[in-house]
């Protein structure tokens, strides 16, 4: 019971002094509660803001975007805004037989992430992904090795090496990013792709190393594998 009281108290105390500072507000110039507004509310404000715009942009993602995809692609942290994503996603489908009057082929390399929880753009960043793989709607994560590491964490890659062809695991074996689990096994769940040609040509992961993941939960496994072939050719 004591401390309950006490804890009323204190929000009492609080409530009378948030009385007592709007009551010193009243019939001040709006310089004067534009300054006070600045210092005690703002930056909650605007934190709350890009939240709420974050959720809606998901939730019309979600709902809008496109059903009938063949393949769906992420290029995470590629540091290069003048990188050329329109012919890479173009060069690719010439080389497939997708349909694009039946199917969506997409390619996202907008999405900047840092393992931050302090950052609201990064843990909307991560939220927006995990629920994208969540519905099974992407195949491949392109990233450096923080940003796959903290994936991986998440359970989003399996094994690569189970869902390579022999000839990409002769070119590749080499090539292989490692996670360690919490119980200390090292899975091969990505590869390292810094040299390849279409990245460089085009202006991707110039100044850190590329690691191509394929997501666990893909049924798209065919063009993701296709995909890497491309970026080699």
């Amino acid at each position: 019971m004591s401390v309950y009281n006490e804890n009323r108290d204190n929000n009492m105390s609080l409530q009378d002094e948030i009385r007592e500072q709007n009551a010193k507000m009243k019939g001040q110039p709006f310089s004067v509660k534009f300054s006070y507004f600045k210092e005690y509310y703002l930056k909650a404000t605007i934190i709350i803001a890009i939240v709420v715009i974050a959720v809606i942009s998901l939730v019309v993602s979600i709902v809008t975007g496109p059903q009938d995809t063949a393949f769906a692609c992420y290029f995470i942290n590629h540091a290069n805004p003048a990188a050329d994503t329109d012919t890479l996603l173009d060069d690719f489908v010439a080389q497939t037989d997708i349909d694009t009057k039946k199917y969506d082929v997409f390619l996202d390399t907008s999405v900047y992430y840092t393992p931050d929880d302090k950052d609201p753009y990064s843990y909307i960043s991560y939220e927006k992904i995990m629920a994208i793989i969540s519905a099974g709607d992407l195949d491949v994560i392109v990233g450096d090795e923080e940003t796959i590491e903290y994936y991986a964490y998440g359970g989003c890659f399996s094994d690569i090496t189970t869902m390579l062809p022999d000839d990409l695991m002769n070119q590749f074996k080499d090539k292989l990013y490692y996670y360690t689990t919490d119980d200390g096994q090292s899975v091969p769940v990505g590869i390292y792709i810094d040299d390849s040609s279409q990245l460089a040509e085009r202006g991707y992961y110039t100044d850190t190393p590329a690691v191509f993941c394929i997501i666990a939960n893909s049924d798209r496994v065919n063009y993701a594998i296709e995909f890497l072939r491309f970026l080699y050719q």
